[in-house]
Parts: C-alpha cells; sequence; structure tokens
C-alpha cells in the first residue's frame, strides 16, 4: 500500500476512532487484499476487532487474517443498519456498495481510501465546478506535452512505483516494433521513476507528479487523445486486468508483456543498459556485504523481528550489513543506513556481492544483477485476486522467501530460470 494512501486510510479511520463511531458496532471490511490487511492491522492496535472481511471470492472464503474470517458478502444481511459498520480500502468502493444495497444492507458504508482521485458521485454543482476546472488542468498538461512532443507515442506510466515503469521500459521496444512506432515519449510520476526510464537510454521523459499525472490522464479519456498508450497494469482507468485476474491467472511481469501491450507471451524483454557506476561513497566492502530492502509501498510489510533476526544471521557470519533507507526510513537495527541512487543500485548490489528485499520495485530495478538475491514474500494475496503475491510477483533466478505475519518462513523456493 503506498504511503500517501497509507496515511489517508489512517486519517480517515483515526476521525472515526476519536469520535468512537465504531465502539459498539461489528466493523465489517469488504475486500480482502494487502491494503485490507493493513486496515485491519491498525484497528487491531486502536483496540477495534473487525467481526469479519467480506469477500467475494470463494477461494478466500473460510480463511482468516489474524484470528479475523473471511466470509462471503451476504453474511451481512444478519446485521441492522444500526449495529453494523462497513469499511472499504479497495479501488472498488462503488461496485462494493451497490452490491451491498443490493443485499438489503442500509448501514454505513465508509471509503477508507479514495484510489481513483477524478471520481466523484455527484452531481452538485460545485463538484461539477471542481471536475471542470480539474479537466481544463489536465488539458493544459497535455498541451505543454505535444509542445514539446508532438509526433512521439506517449507512453504513459501513472503510477509512481518502480516496478511498474520498469516493466513499461522492458516492454516498450517490442510494443514499439509491433505497431510500427519510431519515437516514444515517456511520461512518468516522480524523480525515482524518472531514473528507471533512464536506465533503459531513454531520451525523452517528463516527470510529473502525482496531482499532475492524474490530471493528464483525464484529460487523454476525456479527449480520447491518440498516439498514446497508458501502461499500467492495475488502474481502474485504463483496463480491466485486476477483475480478469480473479477468474484467470498472468504473472505480474505478463501482465506488463501480454495484457498492457498485447504482445505474445515468449516475447523477450529489453533489460537496462545505461546503468551508472557504483561510486561507493559509504565505502561498502567488497563482496562481503548485504544489502537489505525491508521497505514497500505496494506490499504488506513484514515484521522488523524478521529483519533484525536477518541482519544478525549475517552479521555473525561476518558480514557488512546495511538497509537502504529512503527519506525518513529507519535503518534496522544491527546495520548502518545507506542511501544510493536508483541508476546505481544494481551496479552497488553487484559490488556488495547479496542483497535481500521485500518484494518492492528496487527487486525489478535489480532484476539482472549478478549477485545472490533473495525477494521476500509476506504470506498473503495479490490485491482482492485468489492468487498468492509470491505467485503473482516471482522473479526468475532469485531465490524466494515466503514469511507469515508472524515473522516465520512457511516457504522457500530455490531460484529458476
Amino acid at each position: 500500500m503506498e504511503q500517501r494512501h497509507k496515511a489517508e486510510m489512517i486519517r480517515v479511520l483515526d476521525a472515526r476512532l476519536n469520535a468512537q463511531s465504531l465502539n459498539d458496532r461489528a466493523v465489517f471490511l469488504f475486500g480482502h487484499c494487502n491494503a485490507t490487511e493493513e486496515m485491519a492491522d491498525y484497528l487491531l492496535t486502536r483496540g477495534v476487532n473487525p467481526a469479519a472481511i467480506l469477500d467475494n471470492n470463494h477461494a478466500k472464503q473460510g480463511l482468516h487474517y489474524r484470528d479475523i474470517q473471511i466470509l462471503p458478502p451476504e453474511c451481512i444481511q444478519e446485521y441492522t443498519s444500526e449495529n453494523s459498520i462497513v469499511l472499504i480500502a479497495t479501488r472498488f468502493f462503488a461496485e462494493m456498495s451497490a452490491q451491498l444495497m443490493r443485499l438489503g444492507y442500509r448501514g454505513e458504508i465508509v471509503q477508507a481510501v479514495e484510489y481513483d482521485s477524478f471520481s466523484e458521485y455527484s452531481l452538485s454543482d460545485e463538484t461539477l465546478n471542481r471536475r471542470t476546472e480539474r479537466m481544463r488542468r489536465g488539458l493544459r498538461t497535455l498541451g505543454i506535452i505535444r509542445e514539446r512532443y508532438a509526433f512521439e507515442h506517449l507512453i504513459i506510466c501513472p503510477g509512481s512505483a518502480l516496478g511498474d515503469v520498469y516493466w513499461a521500459m522492458a516492454f516498450a521496444p517490442a510494443y514499439q516494433r509491433r505497431h510500427g512506432i519510431d519515437e516514444i515519449a515517456v511520461i512518468v510520476t516522480g524523480g525515482a521513476c524518472r531514473q528507471v526510464a533512464k536506465m533503459f537510454r531513454i531520451d525523452k521523459i517528463t516527470a510529473l507528479t502525482q496531482t499532475e499525472m492524474d490530471e493528464l490522464v483525464q484529460a487523454i479519456i476525456f479527449t480520447r487523445e491518440g498516439n498514446c498508450i497508458i501502461a499500467h497494469h492495475d488502474r481502474p482507468y485504463t483496463d480491466n486486468i485486476i477483475k480478469w485476474l480473479d477468474n484467470h491467472f498472468l504473472s505480474f511481469i505478463d501482465c506488463y508483456r501480454c495484457a498492457v501491450y498485447g504482445l505474445p507471451q515468449k516475447t523477450p524483454a529489453a533489460f537496462p543498459n545505461n546503468t551508472a557506476a557504483f561510486e561507493n561513497l559509504q565505502r561498502i566492502p567488497q563482496g562481503n556485504a548485504v544489502i537489505l530492502s525491508p521497505y514497500a509501498k505496494s506490499m504488506v510489510e513484514l515484521p522488523i523481528a524478521f529483519w533484525e533476526r536477518t541482519a544478525a544471521k549475517y552479521s555473525a557470519q561476518g558480514f557488512s550489513v546495511y538497509t537502504n533507507a529512503v527519506g525518513d526510513e529507519q535503518a534496522i537495527s544491527g546495520t548502518l543506513p545507506i542511501r544510493i541512487p536508483i541508476s546505481q543500485m544494481p551496479a552497488a548490489a553487484e559490488y556488495a556481492g547479496t542483497f535481500i528485499g521485500i518484494r518492492n520495485g528496487l527487486c525489478d530495478v535489480l532484476y539482472t544483477a549478478n549477485c545472490r538475491k533473495t525477494v521476500v514474500f509476506p504470506d498473503c494475496f495479490y490485491s482482492t485476486t485468489p492468487h498468492k503475491a509470491a505467485d503473482f510477483f516471482s522473479l526468475s533466478g532469485w531465490d524466494n522467501l515466503i514469511v507469515n505475519s508472524e515473522s516465520e518462513i512457511v516457504a522457500r523456493r530455490k531460484k529458476t530460470f
């Protein structure tokens, strides 16, 4: 779950908790996914025990998350509007609300996170005026981009996740060849994503803020802008891949290869050819260091105890252990913090010798790095699908660990090629 969405969710929950509007009510969470698990975790720390997690997926029904049972939505019919409340932290708030109403539920339904920032279900003058002005801003941004790139095919990467940009770039050359596209320009969110695109020797890159990006995408859809593609595997305004995954399986990488770009499944990826040399300002010992990457935007985080044990294990073996810490992230106890530019990370991991990271975008950036690589997965499902995160986000050529919420290793998978 991205930090900005998590912060928004906590603000919404805190407002309810401070107003005591969750007291003496059966609290239901709708849609079992990573965000719902984080919402459950937070509620439990605040003394609220959810009655159940509602989910339409038969594969999940009957399972538990931290002793919270996952049940079909029909069980809400046993509760009255006065003694229950439903909290939703998925992208499908409108659909889920409508389903609850069809089931006869008339209680309170709360949107804990607004993922789709340009969807508002209101025809008030105030809403229409605000949406119109937003559209105008998006059109201005599109106009500026088209002044700069009048004829280039735009590849729009709307999210701020490094892995999404990595695979969007990796399959862009094959997409160009398939459609006879001569020139592309890439539009990304933020400076970190710009660095990832530059690793593929992309010359024409524009980085926007997330707000500017959302407005741009809205303008592209509104005007039906041609000569562009919105390259993202899981955004409600681009496709329904996430719903298709309810009954089918594609890996994260194949979502970009096949679903986003429409390429054959055996199409090879193009890998980075413009990475930077490692400057080693922190004086990491060559071949005898371990870089830990314990933080992720869109994956359930693992208990710190797991990372502390991992750091202690390698330290006892004589390795120097470091935590890749960005912004206000803290180094794991017993390690030193390092902050390495993304363009240098492949070379840094190879120089250190060992990389161990939770499944995040940095793992994609290091996909081809020649070192000992271990990717760590929480034992959870991917989003609202019936697929485990370890299956959807698996990485060929890596050792894979699956860890539960008590920080115990529940599965090991040796690297495959």
